[in-house]
């Protein structure tokens, strides 16, 4: 009776953790429309929007988690906000920068083999039928979605840098994921996520300081799409994210994160003109069945930590214990 009740108690959190993940990932697609708007309608610089979304997310998640100091964890969440956050979006858009956005889009997601072959590698999940099949069948939607495009293959732009930093955007967003997910069961979500990008806008900030803007167009428009930007796909997405990954593997998650370009992809076809052919739609149903197979996976592993290490078990006992997901 207990061990039924137990199952069941997993098996919600386990939905509830890809329901998190999932809705994270429609809010990084409906942030990736407005930016777009911002950059090819009114002059904005994709590195100071980075700047100003991981500024203006951090500082108001720790207004509304007021988390306390981190302590001995504040090395550990200068590195991922820096290279988990501040590092994949740079490489991101420099990717694009150098190709294209279905070119970066192609490289980035290489996180998700990234982080599945980490995980199985160290024993942290069980290449599982059900689990090996919702990898593939997303790693192939990614691909469709992007190389369904006219032109296929041949459209794409490659260049040297352009490879370079879209392979560098895969590492940094599989290190997103697996750090976090270490992260979060140490000081709560809520914690990790404001403090991760309240660390990762510093050095962006003195790269691309936020006066150093001169947006072309309606500038209620602007502050309206940056907005979208930084409270909804910043703020609100990486929380969701962070707080799903108390509840799934870096591995779930990450497969998770590919309907971020089918949203977008299908936002832009909706509300920008842009038309998607049948290969694109079918890249789309393929990652919604990787979503349904991971909902029905064999036995949720999400509440199997990775092994604990001295270091975490002494941040435990000098404060930095686990905190309910609001952080406070």
């Amino acid at each position: 009776m207990l061990e039924d009740t137990a199952r069941r108690r997993g098996a919600m959190e386990h939905t509830v953790g890809l329901i998190l993940a999932a809705t994270a990932a429609v809010l990084w697609g409906v942030g990736g429309v407005a930016a777009q708007e911002l950059f090819q309608r009114h002059g904005i610089d994709p590195r100071w929007l980075v700047a100003v979304r991981m500024t203006g997310a951090g500082l108001l998640l720790l207004a509304v988690f007021r988390p306390a100091w981190p302590g001995r964890q504040t090395v550990r969440l200068l590195v991922l906000g820096i290279v988990g956050m501040a590092a994949t979006q740079y490489t991101w858009f420099a990717a694009i920068a150098h190709s294209d956005v279905a070119t970066a889009t192609f490289l980035q997601y290489n996180a998700i083999a990234i982080t599945a072959g980490w995980q199985m590698l160290r024993g942290e999940i069980r290449p599982t039928p059900r689990r090996l099949a919702a990898l593939a069948a997303a790693v192939v939607g990614v691909a469709l979605l992007v190389l369904g495009q006219r032109g296929g293959l041949a459209a794409l732009r490659v260049s040297p840098l352009g490879v370079v930093f879209g392979l560098a955007s895969a590492v940094a967003f599989a290190y997103y994921m697996l750090a976090s997910a270490r992260m979060v069961r140490v000081i709560g979500s809520g914690a990790t996520t404001a403090w991760a990008l309240s660390f990762a806008s510093v050095p962006m900030l003195v790269w691309n300081p936020p006066w150093q803007v001169h947006p072309v167009g309606d500038a209620v428009t602007v502050t309206a799409l940056t907005g979208i930007v930084v409270v909804v796909s910043t703020a609100l997405a990486f929380s969701l994210s962070v707080a799903g990954l108390r509840r799934v593997t870096a591995t779930e998650s990450a497969i998770v994160s590919t309907i971020e370009p089918a949203v977008a992809g299908l936002a832009g076809a909706l509300f920008l003109g842009v038309r998607l052919l049948a290969p694109q739609y079918l890249g789309a149903a393929l990652i919604l069945v990787a979503v349904l197979l991971l909902t029905a996976a064999d036995r949720p592993e999400t509440a199997v930590p990775p092994p604990s290490r001295p270091e975490d078990d002494a941040a435990a006992r000098t404060g930095s214990r686990p905190v309910p997901d609001s952080g406070r």
